[in-house]
């Protein structure tokens, strides 16, 4: 039995920012984990299905490069896809070595049932804050992300108007 979560941790460790939001995401992951492995889809598959769902078909070492998976994982994420009925893999007529990706209708309609799993099951280890918190912690969150890879972060048509500018620059215009 594990007891470590019944002792105090270091208060150099509790009063890091950093070490709490690994702590956190964790407990988030654990809880997404869950949720997925109740339908027999791991993470990363869900994120690929997102990707073929939103943005149609792609290539598989697209995605991998969109997602940060692995190339040689991600072939064992799609095995199983296919594998399940979800996903469609064709060799590119036009350059035979490329793998086309798309989702199928039991792929769309499994991620429909999933999204709703996780819409529910969302405020997770968040349940603890508001509503409102919650949506502040996420704009905090999505604005850090998207000033370390805004490409990832903000849509096309909000990218241009990113202040790339490093973080202490920005803050010391705004304190002048």
């Amino acid at each position: 039995m594990d007891r470590s979560e019944n002792l105090l941790l270091p208060a150099a460790l509790r009063n890091r920012t950093s070490f709490a939001l690994i702590k956190l995401a964790a407990l988030a992951r654990q809880g997404c984990a869950e949720q997925l492995a109740a339908v027999g889809l791991s993470q990363h598959q869900h994120a690929i299905l997102c990707c073929l769902d939103e943005y149609g078909q792609a290539g598989q070492k697209d995605i991998a490069t969109r997602l940060g998976i692995d190339g040689g994982d991600m072939v064992a994420f799609v095995d199983g896809l296919q594998r399940a009925g979800l996903i469609t893999r064709e060799r590119d007529e036009r350059d035979r070595r490329r793998q086309i990706l798309g989702i199928t209708t039991t792929g769309r309609r499994l991620l429909r049932r999933v999204e709703k799993l996780m819409d529910a099951a969302e405020p997770g280890p968040l349940a603890a804050l508001t509503p409102k918190q919650r949506a502040l912690l996420h704009a905090c969150a999505t604005e850090v992300l998207a000033a370390a890879a805004p490409q990832s972060w903000v849509s096309g048509e909000r990218l241009a108007a990113v202040d790339r500018r490093p973080a202490a620059e920005r803050l010391a215009g705004a304190t002048s």
